[in-house]
């Protein structure tokens, strides 16, 4: 009799498995893209004065994987196998920040590129990103050290680090990946202001 009470009940948890096997492998993932500051709908006339790079953007090895990372306590972190970058976070990251200077600095006439080799720019900016990731209906951190360098005078003109918070304004990932899409544009709008400074000193 206990036997066969033994082989029901592995029978059924057996099924369970099965049964949770096929949900999660039916569940498909989704993919996310960080998203730039809003453009201003009158744009002033661009008159190019000077060359801005950005890049490269380094990241911890915890973040170099397609799972977004959301923080469970001070000490432990979380990766979803149904929640994903849509491609590398750094060169998403990076793509962001250069589209975010290039609206903040519209009006000074920079033109911002992300191509590291081939252009010869006036500032080089920098970033190493030590923290990017956040409590989904909570909170989104990014903490960041970011350099700004002087390339026709091999001079490094700024070196910072940053830390950033944003509220969360759902439970989703969406709400989360929107968070964090606005603590670089906090992190973008500190930058301008340095370039903007740096080159208003050397006129």
């Amino acid at each position: 009799m206990n036997a066969m009470r033994y082989c029901s009940v592995l029978g059924m948890v057996l099924c369970l498995i099965t049964i949770s096997g096929c949900f999660l492998k039916s569940q498909p993932a989704q993919y996310y893209t960080l998203n730039p500051m809003q453009r201003p709908k009158a744009c002033p006339e661009f008159k190019p004065r000077f060359t801005v790079s950005v890049g490269p953007i380094i990241l911890p090895d915890i973040l170099k994987r397609p799972q977004i990372a959301t923080r469970t306590n001070d000490n432990q972190v979380g990766f979803s196998e149904f929640h994903k970058w849509a491609g590398l976070l750094k060169d998403d990251a990076k793509r962001i920040l250069a589209e975010n200077l290039s609206i903040l600095l519209a009006e000074e006439g920079a033109t911002v590129s992300t191509n590291e080799l081939l252009m010869e720019p006036d500032y080089r900016v920098v970033v190493n990103i030590n923290r990017f990731d956040g409590v989904p209906g909570e909170t989104a951190w990014l903490n960041a050290v970011w350099t700004l360098k002087d390339q026709k005078k091999q001079k490094i003109v700024a070196v910072t680090q940053s830390l950033f918070t944003e509220k969360v304004s759902g439970p989703g990932y969406p709400e989360l990946v929107n968070a964090q899409s606005r603590t670089l544009a906090a992190l973008s709008m500190e930058v301008a202001a340095e370039i903007k400074k740096t080159v208003a000193q050397g006129r």
